[in-house]
């Protein structure tokens, strides 16, 4: 799954941007990558577009996700809880939405969005 991942410094998110499917192999991977960056930006707002994307994750694999990046951060020394992030999303919206809620009761900040702007919007609110 191509995947390209960047700094925003002027507004300071880290944006992930992925294409065609997603499976949880390629996740783990782009959650280190994340990190690293993360890690050097002092950054912790990211801004996920899976629009171009197609979810190839197991209903088991995406509730397991949450446990992965808290696995990832620990790690690294750094709470989970510090992120926030959006997903921006086209379609396969019933996996997000489990996604969303199985993220949020691991005690995660993540909101999907359907726009954007918006989700940008409620990265930067406080």
């Amino acid at each position: 799954m191509p995947h390209t991942i960047t700094y925003n410094p002027d507004l300071s998110i880290i944006k992930i941007k992925f294409e065609g499917n997603i499976t949880l192999n390629e996740t783990k991977e782009i959650f280190s990558e994340s990190l690293q960056i993360a890690n050097e930006q002092n950054c912790f707002l990211f801004l996920s577009d899976y629009r171009e994307a197609i979810m190839k994750l197991s209903t088991f694999e995406i509730y397991e996700l949450p446990k992965i990046l808290s696995n990832v951060f620990v790690a690294s020394k750094i709470p989970v809880h510090r992120l926030k992030r959006a997903l921006v999303v086209a379609k396969d919206l019933e996996d997000y939405r489990f996604f969303e809620v199985v993220t949020a009761n691991q005690g995660q900040n993540v909101k999907l969005f359907q726009d954007l702007d918006e989700a940008k919007k409620w990265l930067l609110s406080a």
